[in-house]
């Protein structure tokens, strides 16, 4: 790697973290570049250990900017990849500009990638400005529209018909549509990865080191919850364990009324010694909701606090349930039921992840759904119900829509949670387009606010 190289490469990562506000100073660059001066390193992971020591003030900043450096080192490889792709094609810039003046811009982002990354920095401050924490909820969207991005479908139409009259032979012209087709999804890709990144640095790390004054656990009911830090994940658990306990008592005097025969003072006495201000009530008897849940649970790397924090709240409304089987999947599925209705909340995440020895394999829903109904069909009846929490990312291996077809025929309804916005549905291995086919109710849960409200839906009808 040559020092210019790393110059370049380190200013890029200064330029993105300072347009968003974090915290790095012109000095700490300028040591960053003198040490580079020195040291020559080699690699971009030579680089990496320069460059996030020097920058980082905190542990918080130093992962962050780990994942930073991380983000500009792939796409690099990546727009350098796709853009010696589309050198192969040649096709009058003048055709170009005159029937396909989107396409011709993202072409030239191709050619200009630090221009694109800066331009989509403007949008993103300008959008955040204008729409406040709606952005990092729909700032894909939000920037689509900026950008245009429903233009280039149609000018494909245009642009196939001025090279079918410029005299183009129609296997050259669908090899150029399909490129270019693979260019706008690569875009779409990138535009993702940048919100993710740039949500981080300006909606969670803005908040940690602005001398502004903190709004505590309102600010956290919209962040979405594959962005918390590790002081925020504390905070959750203990709302997540007051807003489970809430439902719980909501559902009991619903089914007893206003009248207090079913409620038992010892019961009540013993169960809040020692806890917080929120009382839960005991009854002397609970009568159970009907409806048997069977839920499925996908623990990956992506889903991982969307796991924790519901496995936490079911582990408090557990005993509502007449008839409650869980179940989670990465690779393959595993009963983890007893667990749930025998171990604490706090320990019951670290126990999942301690037992289940493919939590940290590639998701697989197709062999996932496949073991459910070779193994456990026989616990389907008209009145279950049957919640799947998962992103719907397959890895690109059979979806088990088949198995999804004959779960919705024997079940009362299907439940399906996703972090995914439907823009993200047609990306990649994503097949939530396919899933939400067989779901009664879809709920995109991304923050601690959606996820209430999606287990409202779930324990009241």
């Amino acid at each position: 790697m040559e020092i210019k190289e790393s110059v370049e490469f380190t200013t890029r990562v200064y330029n993105f973290l300072s347009g968003f506000g974090m915290p790095v100073s012109s000095i700490e660059l300028s040591q960053t570049l003198l040490m580079i001066n020195q040291l020559k390193p080699e690699t971009y992971g030579d680089l990496a250990q320069i460059i996030v020591p020097i920058m980082a003030r905190s542990k918080d900043q130093y992962f962050l900017i780990q994942e930073i450096i991380t983000f500009l080192i792939e796409t690099s490889d990546e727009w350098k990849n796709v853009h010696n792709t589309f050198g192969l094609i040649h096709i009058d810039p003048l055709i170009l500009k005159e029937v396909a003046p989107t396409i011709a811009r993202l072409i030239d982002w191709l050619n200009h990638p630090d221009q694109f990354y800066k331009h989509l920095q403007s949008l993103y401050m300008q959008l955040r400005a204008r729409y406040g924490d709606r952005t990092l909820n729909s700032g894909y969207m939000l920037l689509s529209d900026a950008l245009e991005l429903d233009k280039p479908e149609k000018e494909l139409i245009s642009l196939s018909k001025a090279l079918q009259l410029a005299g183009w032979c129609p296997e050259d012209i669908k090899r150029i549509t399909t490129t270019i087709e693979d260019m706008l999804v690569f875009i779409r890709r990138n535009i993702s990865e940048f919100i993710l990144n740039a949500s981080r640095v300006s909606g969670l790390e803005t908040s940690l080191h602005s001398n502004e004054p903190k709004s505590g656990e309102r600010e956290l009911w919209n962040i979405p919850l594959s962005f918390l830090s590790k002081k925020d994940i504390d905070t959750i658990t203990q709302i997540i364990r007051k807003m489970a306990l809430r439902f719980r008592e909501d559902i009991k005097r619903r089914q007893y009324g206003i009248l207090t025969h079913g409620i038992s003072i010892r019961q009540t006495f013993r169960l809040n010694a020692g806890r917080d201000m929120l009382i839960q009530l005991g009854y002397s008897k609970i009568k159970k909701l009907e409806s048997p849940l069977i839920v499925l649970c996908d623990i990956s790397g992506s889903m991982r606090n969307y796991a924790r924090f519901f496995m936490q709240f079911i582990s408090v409304v557990k005993d509502i349930f007449k008839k409650l089987r869980v179940f989670v999947f990465v690779s393959g599925i595993e009963d983890v039921s007893l667990l749930v209705k025998t171990k604490p909340a706090d320990e019951l995440i670290d126990r999942i992840f301690a037992d289940y020895k493919e939590a940290r394999t590639y998701t697989d829903y197709g062999n996932t759904l496949r073991q459910f109904t070779n193994k456990y069909l026989g616990l389907i009846t008209s009145k279950t119900r049957v919640l799947i929490i998962g992103d719907g990312r397959t890895n690109y291996q059979y979806p088990g829509d088949q198995e999804l077809a004959i779960l919705k025929k024997r079940v009362k309804d299907i439940f399906w949670f996703t972090p995914d916005e439907q823009y993200n549905w047609f990306i990649g291995d994503s097949e939530m387009n396919l899933y939400s086919q067989y779901a009664d109710r879809l709920f995109i849960v991304r923050t601690l606010g959606e996820l209430k409200i999606a287990l409202q839906s779930l324990l009241e009808n």
